[in-house]
């Protein structure tokens, strides 16, 4: 709400218009309406609007499986020693001090990637175009065109920015370690010209393998270049989306899938994790979090989320962000498993192989050769006894020579030995991880 909200007169028509949602049957139906108008002779109205035909491509599993996100600036060897390959390098870091301006260290950032390229892994760093470091030398050329490319605002913020700027702008972040004071940048501009450029010098010099973007403030044109530049330019690209729940007051109640629509086909990965209700019900999970509606997949982010319901949607969270640890102990159980190659039957498919008897409780299934790997997670609200109804002709399965098995994973679960027919507990808010062969 920095900026004021336009709100389309021909379909709002002094507030008369609104849309409505209606279901029949499977159906759903969309009334979008104006309300009732006079229009003059020779007047005219235009209605724009815009349909997001979704999944956007297919989800691609392997991806998700192979991609292990290490979101911490540290030594390559001790990456790799924890099972992640895909490094994101945040600001406020040794190689990339200062916000979206990665710039000043790049033979120091060079070095770091060509280390972690000669041990398989990738890096991908903070860089976009909300705000912009007060260390950027363009900083007064920029402010010189006036609120073009810097936001009008009370000014404020750290000392610095008062005592150069004095007004007339919004203070954005801060690291106090690199003394580096942010401002907001007022939407799309030239200066994405130059963003999109300095992409393409990063991609040629450095070496860098994708971007990390803390939610967007460019448009679908942008992205687009984004994504061409780093096809061009790299093997293999990668560009995931963090994104902060933007539902509530200041950021105008939206979520972020939402928000972030447009831009879901040139993506790899999503991590609409911040301040998200985890406690909240599958749906929300399934449309809010997971992005596979989309043709994407993701991960969790605030507290760590919560690993047994997360492995429903084929998420973990992130290594070492806010101490996260969960996610080296499952990835080593994928391995043990061999989730690579396996396909990914969730628990809203009509015709999965494995379900429940308690619809608080589902289960998604991971399908291998002569292997079912099942994630389980509840909903209820209390422990609660379950059992399990399987498919055994569709997973190509004998129930008298199958067993199953979940192994030790620390801070998931302990060791469990069950026969398929038999019922078992499922703690309130927990679940488990189990290897059907």
């Amino acid at each position: 709400h920095s900026k004021p909200l336009i709100i389309p007169e021909c379909w709002n028509n002094s507030g008369k218009g609104g849309i409505k949602f209606a279901k029949k049957g499977k159906k759903m139906f969309i009334q979008t309406y104006s309300g009732a108008r006079s229009l003059k002779k020779g007047e005219q109205l235009t209605f724009i609007f815009r349909i997001s035909v979704t999944p956007f491509k297919p989800i691609d599993t392997e991806k998700q499986w192979h991609d292990r996100y290490l979101h911490s600036y540290e030594p390559i060897d001790q990456v790799v020693a924890q099972g992640a390959n895909t490094i994101n390098i945040h600001h406020g870091t040794p190689i990339n001090p200062h916000i979206n301006y990665p710039f000043f260290r790049p033979d120091f950032m060079k070095a770091y990637i060509n280390e972690a390229h000669s041990k398989g892994c990738k890096v991908k760093i903070y860089y976009t175009v909300r705000e912009l470091a007060n260390r950027a030398p363009e900083l007064w050329a920029l402010r010189s065109l006036g609120h073009e490319i810097f936001s009008a605002g009370k000014g404020n913020g750290y000392s610095w920015l008062q005592e150069h700027l004095e007004e007339d702008y919004i203070a954005a972040w801060f690291v106090e370690k690199y003394t580096d004071a942010a401002i907001v940048n007022s939407g799309v501009s030239r200066w994405h010209n130059f963003y999109v450029e300095g992409l393409n010098w990063l991609v040629k010099n450095v070496g860098i393998d994708g971007l990390y973007i803390d939610d967007l403030a460019f448009d679908r044109v942008t992205m687009k270049r984004i994504r061409k530049v780093l096809d061009a330019g790299c093997p293999e690209p990668r560009i995931d989306l963090h994104s902060a729940n933007q539902y509530n007051p200041k950021d105008g109640y939206i979520n972020s899938a939402c928000l972030y629509m447009e831009h879901m086909p040139y993506l790899d990965r999503l991590w609409l994790g911040e301040y998200f209700d985890y406690d909240a019900n599958p749906d929300y999970w399934l449309t809010e979090i997971s992005g596979i509606p989309y043709g994407l997949m993701g991960e969790m982010l605030q507290n760590c989320g919560n690993p047994w319901r997360g492995m429903i949607y084929g998420m973990t969270s992130r290594l070492h962000w806010e101490g996260c640890e969960v996610a080296q102990y499952l990835w080593k159980a994928w391995d043990d498993f061999g989730i690579k190659g396996s396909r990914m039957i969730g628990y809203w498919v009509s015709n999965t192989p494995v379900k429940t008897n308690r619809k608080d409780v589902l289960a998604t299934c991971y399908v291998k050769n002569n292997k079912t790997m099942i994630a389980i997670a509840s909903w209820a609200d209390q422990d609660i006894n379950i059992k399990l109804d399987i498919d055994w002709e569709q997973l190509q399965l004998d129930p008298r020579t199958t067993h199953l098995y979940g192994p030790e994973i620390p801070l998931f679960q302990d060791e469990i030995q069950l026969e398929p027919t038999q019922t078992f507990k499922v703690e309130k808010g927990k679940g488990y991880l189990l290897n059907l062969q």
